[in-house]
């Protein structure tokens, strides 16, 4: 396992202008919440435009073959292929996957929205937020959690 602040940490103004060149507001404004938010008039920040360039050079770093990732992450993903390809690298191959939703049965499993069962839980709070899965939602985590 890596730290992406090994290599985010150690970039300067410079590098991340340089970083930057490699993509255009336009390739930005294809992902699809950029381009609904700037048709109905709503701000996207410059900063919003660096994640996925971050995320993208993540893969330059690692010189990854291979990718996995929510289907919400495709567009990231994808921004990894295209900095490979500019920084002189074979693009990796990229695999998304379903989302999974959370305890709370709605929004994707989040740490942040607190829907998740943590891998690192003692495992009575694993069960416990398991045993709350309502049965429905069930079928959906075998489906993606089994092989």
């Amino acid at each position: 396992m890596d730290f992406n602040s090994r290599w985010l940490g150690a970039m300067g103004a410079a590098d991340v202008v340089r970083l930057a060149a490699h993509y255009t507001v336009a390739r930005m404004l294809e992902r699809d919440d950029f381009a609904k938010r700037y048709k109905s008039g709503q701000p996207i920040a410059i900063h919003e435009f660096l994640y996925p360039l971050a995320q993208g050079y993540d893969s330059v770093a690692l010189k990854a073959d291979v990718e996995l990732g929510g289907t919400d992450q495709k567009f990231n993903l994808l921004v990894g292929r295209q900095l490979q390809s500019a920084y002189g690298q074979e693009p990796q191959v990229v695999l998304t996957m379903p989302l999974l939703e959370g305890t709370d049965g709605v929004n994707k499993m989040s740490k942040s929205l607190g829907n998740y069962i943590g891998i690192a839980e003692p495992p009575g709070e694993m069960f416990g937020k398991v045993m709350s899965i309502s049965d429905e939602l069930m079928w959906r985590y075998y489906e993606l959690l089994s092989f």
